[in-house]
């Protein structure tokens, strides 16, 4: 079966004075971290520790397109702008923040946070990240291809602007 698994991690600001991990930090900047098997269209913003709790996007047999089509715009429609393809592994660093999904562009480009748009409005959007309630919830996710080819991967990787047509790595 060809089929995209997704895992993710979501970041809880607490407000506290240690990281996820235990270490100090800032004080009012503490946070936890809860990462492991995601499913986008159940649970947005919860992890499951068993990738059995998820419900993978499953290549239909019957499907018009070919599986490489057909996984990069699973992977497109998901995750949005990919920075890196690391054989079957699709990551992107942006974050979505809660009630948000993953879309948009970059992180690093403007408009990166939504209704900005321009490098002064990611200025504005920033501080108020920065300075985040206690409560807020950010998502960051990466989908695995499992089932297909090293032909189809590397494809899709072609169709998502990574990599070189050859082998499909960027």
């Amino acid at each position: 079966m060809r089929a995209v698994y997704y895992s993710a991690s979501v970041t809880t600001q607490t407000g506290g004075d240690t990281t996820a991990d235990g270490e100090p930090c800032e004080p009012g900047r503490g946070y936890t971290e809860q990462s492991g098997h995601w499913s986008p269209d159940r649970d947005y913003w919860t992890v499951h520790p068993s990738r059995a709790d998820v419900d993978p996007d499953a290549y239909p047999d019957d499907s018009p397109l070919p599986p490489a089509r057909w996984l990069a715009d699973q992977i497109t429609e998901r995750l949005g702008n990919l920075d890196h393809i690391d054989g079957h592994t699709f990551t992107s660093a942006r974050t979505a923040i809660e009630p948000g999904r993953l879309t948009g562009p970059a992180a690093d480009k403007p408009g990166a946070v939504a209704g900005t748009h321009t490098f002064l409005g990611d200025a504005f959007a920033a501080q108020r990240l920065r300075t985040a309630p206690v409560g807020i919830r950010t998502l960051t996710a990466a989908a695995h291809a499992y089932g297909f080819t090293a032909a189809e991967l590397a494809e899709t990787a072609t169709l998502l602007g990574h990599g070189d047509p050859a082998t499909g790595r960027s």
